[in-house]
């Protein structure tokens, strides 16, 4: 079971959140697929890099989520 990583970043602000998509996914292919789809870098009118949202694939046991989600 794979689920997807989600680290957003705002540079002007100095803030960072991290976060668990929802989505399970069977395979490592499929859950990349998908967050290939979330990534993004925002830069402002000057070039400078304001907002950025990383991705990252991790495997998860089935029974982890299925007791944290009791």
């Amino acid at each position: 079971m794979f689920r997807i990583l989600i680290t957003l970043i705002n540079y002007e602000a100095a803030e960072r959140r991290e976060l668990v998509h929802g989505g399970r996914y069977k395979s490592r292919e499929a859950a990349w697929k998908d967050a290939q789809k979330m990534a993004y870098i925002h830069k402002n009118a000057v070039g400078t890099v304001t907002h950025e949202c990383m991705v990252k694939v991790i495997e998860v046991k089935a029974w982890l989520i299925s007791s944290a989600e009791k």
